[in-house]
């Protein structure tokens, strides 16, 4: 199995659940998985990101490429942390 692929399947299991998403560059985002399609995961970020992203409404959906993500980590139970 392809790791866009298994990074497909992670995200279509986690959908409206929050994450914690981190790109291969870096990057880390927080938010509900709202969508998900074979090129992109979309989150909805709340009003009290650390990402501070300037928009005209809410909520506010980010796509991410599925090929740059590096790990997703669900946040709804602290207790159990999933590295994927």
């Amino acid at each position: 199995m392809s790791a866009i692929h298994e990074r497909y399947h992670t995200c279509k299991k986690y959908i409206n659940k929050r994450v914690r998403v981190m790109t291969i560059s870096g990057a880390s985002y927080e938010g509900r998985i709202v969508k998900v399609d074979r090129n992109r995961v979309y989150l909805q970020m709340g009003s009290n990101n650390r990402n501070k992203a300037t928009v005209s409404f809410f909520p506010f959906i980010l796509p991410l490429v599925l090929f740059d993500l590096l790990a997703i980590v669900l946040l709804d139970r602290p207790f159990r942390r999933c590295f994927c």
